[in-house]
């Protein structure tokens, strides 16, 4: 699940980046008050899912090291049980 997580984020930014800085997305995005191309829309929106799925890999990641932490800890030092 982390793994697609990891591409997901790396295509999306990759995609956003080529969308916003290749397509002209920001240019048009500072230069206009109106409304915007699809180009500034679809590249927000993959961007935002580069986000989420960033999000994603930090949340697995720590919740990892954590369910690690206690792994260890529990054999290191034993669970007491009632306490």
């Amino acid at each position: 699940m982390l793994k697609t997580a990891k591409w997901i984020m790396l295509a999306s930014f990759a995609a956003a980046l080529v969308l916003w800085l290749g397509f002209g997305g920001r240019s048009e995005f500072v230069a206009s008050d109106g409304p915007y191309s699809p180009v500034v829309y679809v590249s927000g929106w993959l961007a935002l899912l580069g986000l989420v799925a960033a999000t994603w890999l930090t949340v697995g990641f720590f919740g990892g090291a954590i369910r690690r932490t206690v792994a260890r800890n529990s054999i290191r030092y034993g669970m007491k049980r009632g306490r």
